[in-house]
């Protein structure tokens, strides 16, 4: 019986996933263990999620600057530009002894181009763009007087956005509108077009040296995206990353995501009040009245009527972080795919503020985190959905 049994004959978009991930996995776990396809499945998730299922990002005390003699800030872990620098002396000794061309594009003499991206920052900037169609397209036409009122609006905005655009940092992190430059374990030599395949081949896959770019990657640690094969990615699980690791007592995945991330979720609640703070003074300043006309006496008169001003005592003395469980455990929720009933979710918010009171925010907050990560395996899309669905249909077909 053949192994691998992805055909585009195959009906079934899921089975043909299915066997086209098999053969991913399998095949080219044991042709090409240096390529790794991170656009597939949880390997999206690479460096942003951690052994014990929580979304994470980088601690920036653990970046390295790969030329601190020049203007440059491009970085990444620090083991990472220890291995990276390795890679580039493999290459520049191999092109001066004639071993690999010296005037190929990017490969004869790798130089960093992108390393680590602020996930903070690009998180800043995706929810600037989330709030002011919120502010200025969502709000349209209603009155919206006091913080009260916009609070109660958010959440019906956020219900109407949906899965396809994540609200917290937690889930930013997760999904396409961050990247692997996040995690700080990811270093491009070039800037082209990850939509242009006959790159790949010109620059990369069909050059003399391909061969050898993949085993100087391998031999120092490294993964090639296979969809970008310019990226360079620190396999974390490689003996031959463990030489560079060891310098900074990093012997274990466990300890290399304990000592260098952070837990997303410790950020979320307090990054939910303060842009609701910012995004209502802002709608505020826009306008900070509505202007109304009434029949007094006959005559028509203009009422001013203006909207509430709010400053940071008033959300610290109503909107407290235990009153924000409300509205964040259901966005959190959405963005799960809505893994709980309602009921469920009532009670899920109710525990969390009995840990809170009773303990404190940590004890809360980690709680939380428990109750949605061990969702993560069942969410749809995910390979385990996959195999789950074609073990459902297999039987389904069995009993007929």
């Amino acid at each position: 019986m053949a192994k691998y049994n992805g055909k585009n004959k195959i009906n079934s978009s899921i089975e043909l996933a299915f066997e086209r991930s098999k053969f991913r996995s399998e095949k080219m776990a044991e042709e090409e263990k240096v390529m790794k396809d991170f656009t597939i499945f949880e390997n999206h998730h690479y460096g942003r999620i951690d052994p014990q299922m929580n979304v994470v990002y980088l601690n920036e005390v653990n970046l390295k600057n790969f030329n601190p003699q020049s203007n440059s800030s491009i970085s990444a872990v620090n083991f990472v530009v220890d291995a990276f620098k390795k890679v580039q002396s493999r290459f520049k000794m191999a092109a001066a002894v004639g071993h690999i061309p010296r005037d190929l594009p990017f490969l004869s003499e790798p130089k960093p181009h992108t390393g680590y991206k602020d996930p903070k920052e690009l998180y800043n900037s995706y929810v600037k763009t989330y709030f002011e169609l919120f502010n200025n397209e969502f709000l349209k036409g209603q009155k919206i007087l006091t913080f009260d009122e916009y609070y109660n609006k958010f959440y019906e905005y956020v219900s109407t956005m949906g899965i396809e655009y994540p609200l917290t940092f937690t889930a930013f992190q997760r999904s396409k509108y961050s990247n692997i430059f996040t995690t700080g374990l990811a270093v491009s030599i070039a800037d082209l077009s990850i939509d242009e395949d006959q790159l790949k081949e010109d620059f990369f896959m069909n050059t003399s040296c391909f061969e050898f770019y993949k085993k100087i990657c391998l031999n120092n640690g490294f993964y090639i995206s296979k969809n970008s094969p310019w990226v360079l990615v620190a396999n974390i699980l490689s003996p031959s990353l463990s030489l560079y690791t060891k310098k900074y007592r990093l012997s274990t995945k466990k300890q290399i995501f304990f000592e260098n991330y952070i837990n997303t979720i410790n950020l979320d609640i307090n990054l939910l009040i303060n842009n609701l703070l910012i995004y209502y003074n802002i709608y505020y300043n826009t306008k900070s009245y509505y202007k109304e006309l009434d029949i007094c006496n006959n005559k028509l008169k203009s009422i001013i009527i203006n909207k509430q001003s709010i400053d940071i005592s008033y959300i610290d003395n109503k909107y407290t972080e235990q009153y924000m469980y409300d509205l964040y455990l259901s966005i959190r929720n959405i963005e799960e795919y809505s893994p709980f009933t309602n009921l469920q979710l009532k009670e899920i918010i109710k525990r969390t503020k009995n840990f809170h009171k009773i303990f404190d925010k940590p004890r809360a907050i980690s709680y939380i985190n428990n109750v949605f990560r061990k969702t993560y395996k069942n969410r749809p899309g995910g390979l385990n959905d996959i195999i789950r669905k074609i073990d459902r249909r297999d039987n389904d077909i069995s009993d007929t």
